[in-house]
């Protein structure tokens, strides 16, 4: 039992952090800047509270699907110390290193490659307390200064710890607020290419966000936030999906949609999101995680209507035809399985601001070429270039004889396989996007980590056929 407390430096923000443990239990608070987050287990559920106070539960993947494989070795090295590198790395060179000094058997130093960088931590000033022995201060880079942290403990208290002190706490508040006695508002949204925008007003500001379940959170645009006026807090790299680009944090002190009212909202910048038609209107923001758990989101792709709906009375829809997915929400997207020609992935998303049916990432692809095979014979017709946050991807174009999600199996479906090298370079399989999603009315009850898909006309006659 301890209670560790730290001091740190990361984004360009001061920090500090107490980390409680009890058995097996902990449970981690950090304060950055203006923002408060946590993190934790508790008898063996992992659980976080991201920064405007919503506490969610990392559900694991069932672990049924293949794994990636990797291969372990362990090499004589003399520096940075004199011992051994333990490397635990896949076919593409991406994985862990740790770095042991013979000496004293300690872990010094630790790498984890992946497609967007090579992230090193250095550990010294080992002290040993309670008959632990910890680094007591360790360095992060990956190769862009703008992502530098820096983690010193500054005392550890071996006292008595509360089971209180490491139980899963409940979020801080409701972002979003329904008018009194209301449990359904109907949201200022159009539809446009088979995405849905929603006007939000800031201040006397009208602007379009795109309703995006593949965002982790609520992005503006980094100019948008400049007009504004609002204050921004720490600068960081992100390696988004499909390129990296530099972003910041700031608090919106309210934003109101229809008839729904949210308060100090924590956001992140993102540069210009090429959404929108280019003529009438653009949209300047997505709306993510943060804002999607908050409700019950009826997503209605026929008559191109978006409903909230308190989640506190919502009832799920009935129909025959329902297609009920369970999905995993620790990632701040909805994850589900997906088998596409019998093979298994367990970690696509389900993305309402993707453009395609079903895109296929590295990380799947490389474990299952075999699953990969064009019934069309090629007649699907050239590589498709798409758009996302960060740049541009290629693909190449598949007709899959079947992709299997949840209880549907669609047959001959049109699939898009990446193959930029750096984009979507992680360990998720893919994404299922607005073509696809089109074909129904889509609820998402994050509360519960399900979305119910009820088929429309349209999706009626693809599952008939």
């Amino acid at each position: 039992m301890d209670r560790i407390h730290e001091t740190f430096d990361v984004a360009g923000l001061h920090g500090t952090s107490t980390t409680v443990r009890k058995g097996d239990d902990v449970a981690e608070t950090d304060y950055t800047g203006p923002f408060t987050t946590a993190s934790g287990t508790y008898k063996g559920q992992d659980w976080h509270q991201n920064e405007n106070g919503q506490t969610v539960l990392d559900e694991a993947d069932p672990g049924l699907a293949v794994a990636d494989p990797t291969t372990t070795t362990v090499a004589a090295i003399t520096t940075p110390v004199v011992g051994y590198v333990i490397s635990d790395l896949n076919k593409r060179g991406h994985g862990s290193r740790e770095y042991v000094d013979s000496s004293t058997w300690r872990v010094v130093r630790r790498e984890y490659v992946s497609a967007a960088a090579t992230t090193t931590i250095l550990y010294d000033d080992f002290r040993t307390v309670g008959g632990y022995t910890r680094a007591w201060h360790w360095i992060s880079r990956d190769g862009h200064p703008e992502n530098d942290e820096e983690y010193r403990i500054e005392s550890i208290d071996l006292s008595p710890v509360a089971d209180a002190a490491v139980a899963i706490p409940s979020s801080r508040r409701n972002l979003v607020e329904f008018p009194t006695g209301v449990t359904s508002v109907a949201l200022p949204a159009r539809e446009h290419n088979l995405k849905f925008y929603v006007r939000v007003n800031v201040g006397n500001r009208g602007l379009d966000f795109l309703v995006d379940t593949g965002a982790s959170g609520i992005f503006i645009d980094e100019s948008v936030v400049r007009e504004l006026g609002l204050k921004t807090y720490g600068t960081y790299s992100n390696a988004a999906n499909a390129g990296r680009f530099k972003a910041t944090s700031a608090i919106v002190p309210e934003m109101k949609i229809g008839d729904l009212s949210l308060r100090d909202v924590v956001v992140n910048t993102a540069p210009d999101l090429g959404e929108g038609d280019g003529m009438t209107f653009k949209a300047v923001g997505f709306l993510g995680f943060d804002f999607i758990a908050s409700l019950v989101l009826k997503m209605d792709y026929e008559h191109g209507t978006v409903t909230a709906l308190d989640p506190d009375t919502f009832t799920p829809p009935v129909d025959p035809m329902l297609n009920a997915l369970e999905v995993r929400l620790g990632t701040g997207a909805p994850l589900a399985d997906v088998t596409i020609n019998g093979a298994l992935g367990e970690r696509f998303t389900i993305d309402t601001g993707a453009d395609g049916g079903v895109l296929v990432f590295d990380y799947f692809a490389r474990r299952h070429p075999e699953a990969l095979v064009d019934v069309s014979h090629g007649f699907t017709g050239p590589p498709v270039r798409f758009s996302g946050v960060g740049g541009d991807f290629d693909t190449k174009r598949y007709e899959l004889a079947s992709v299997r999600v949840g209880r549907v199996n669609y047959q001959n479906f049109i699939a898009d396989v990446v193959t930029s090298s750096q984009a979507y370079g992680g360990n998720e399989d893919g994404l299922i996007g607005s073509t696809f999603l089109n074909l129904y009315t889509l609820y998402t009850d994050y509360q519960n980590s399900m979305l119910y898909f009820v088929p429309n006309d349209n999706g009626r006659r693809v599952m008939r056929h």
